[in-house]
């Protein structure tokens, strides 16, 4: 039985690279385990993506990036590129991995007679919840919707980041359950020892590169003036952007690129400075950040909603409330800032959970162990 050496199919994956993305990590990580051909990146022209942004532009930015994500065009188009790509692809390969579902590239890969497969971090019912309602006609998700359906039908199995995506696909999509496969994800940083923390700072980290009010910076911020009323030493660390906001107790950083040594070493020390770690987000697809908090020992508050209940409650590591619950969200934190012991053992569950659970090994050996079967 030959082994895995699969083509990667991603728009953008260059830019993915530079950003250090958890796609990039994947292949990356199967390309060091010896079970990837190569990547087919594929790229629209500026000119053209410029186009189909402005055909999809509309008042509120919420609703021209949502149109402008279920654009069907796109992924037409991207579908013609993955098919040339692999027709020109330099190399022997015996399957195909494809990042998301925005291209359909199974005609080519039934033409060959290879066993073609997609990973996914979101699907289009999952990204729909996560939009303030009404924001899109129902003609336009469920086009979507069809189009991605007519995708995972013709694959031969379907990867995805978290379990509870994994359900949505059964769930929301009817697959069958063993066409979707949970692969899960890897930290980024190395889960270290936490024989040296401490957890009496009071001092609580945000982290968020944009949308300031959709990832609960907001929310945050008002629950934070209550905490201050009992822990007026307490210290909020805004962590992204340079977000203009002036009053005691609020630190704010600006971007940090981890793929910058400076400043990767300055973002994790923030991450080792601080007691715990709170995102209220009112949707995350698999909230990578979650787990670098874990990595370094930190309890963790998000919300209810998408893939953050499995991250966090799932394994011990802190707790989730409603979006937009400020009341609730000061109530946890207080919560946690006067129980030090608490705290610590939460950091502790979640710490021991990337080095169980969130291992890129662990990708790596449940995806070829899928494709294997195949070939």
């Amino acid at each position: 039985m030959p082994d895995p050496r699969m083509v990667g199919v991603m728009q953008g994956y260059a830019f993915q690279q530079r950003k250090g993305s958890a796609f990039y990590h994947l292949f990356r990580e199967l390309d060091d385990a010896g079970g990837l051909a190569g990547v087919a990146d594929l790229d629209i022209p500026r000119w053209l993506r410029m186009g189909l942004r402005i055909k999809n532009v509309a008042a509120s930015r919420i609703k021209w990036n949502a149109r402008d994500q279920l654009d069907l065009t796109r992924y037409h188009l991207l579908s013609h590129k993955g098919k040339r790509a692999l027709r020109s692809f330099d190399g022997e390969f015996n399957s195909v991995l494809q990042i998301g579902s925005n291209m359909n590239l199974n005609a080519y890969c039934s033409e060959k007679d290879i066993p073609a497969f997609s990973f996914h971090d979101n699907n289009v019912f999952a990204y729909t919840r996560s939009l303030p309602p009404g924001i899109l006609p129902k003609s336009r998700i469920q086009a979507a919707i069809g189009y991605e359906k007519r995708v995972y039908e013709g694959l031969s199995g379907v990867f995805t980041m978290s379990k509870t995506l994994a359900r949505s696909f059964v769930t929301d999509f009817g697959l069958p359950e063993e066409k979707v496969h949970y692969a899960g994800f890897g930290s980024p940083f190395v889960a270290e020892s936490l024989g040296s923390k401490e957890y009496g700072h009071q001092r609580i980290l945000f982290v968020a590169s944009h949308s300031f009010e959709r990832k609960g910076g907001v929310t945050l911020l008002n629950a934070f003036r209550k905490v201050k009323k009992s822990f007026p030493e307490a210290q909020l660390v805004l962590v992204g952007r340079d977000w203009d906001i002036d009053e005691p107790g609020v630190e704010i950083h600006g971007f940090l690129d981890k793929r910058d040594p400076v400043d990767n070493a300055k973002y994790q020390q923030l991450f080792r400075g601080a007691s715990m770690f709170v995102m209220p987000s009112f949707n995350e697809a698999f909230g990578e950040v979650f787990v670098e908090a874990m990595s370094h020992g930190l309890p963790c508050i998000g919300t209810n909603t998408g893939v953050m209940p499995e991250i966090i409650c799932g394994n011990g590591a802190g707790e989730v409330i409603e979006p937009g619950d400020v009341e609730a969200l000061a109530e946890n934190i207080l919560g946690l800032l006067g129980d030090p012991r608490g705290l610590r053992e939460k950091g502790e569950a979640g710490h021991l959970a990337v080095r169980t659970e969130y291992s890129w090994d662990n990708v790596v050996g449940r995806v070829n162990k899928v494709v294997n079967s195949f070939l």
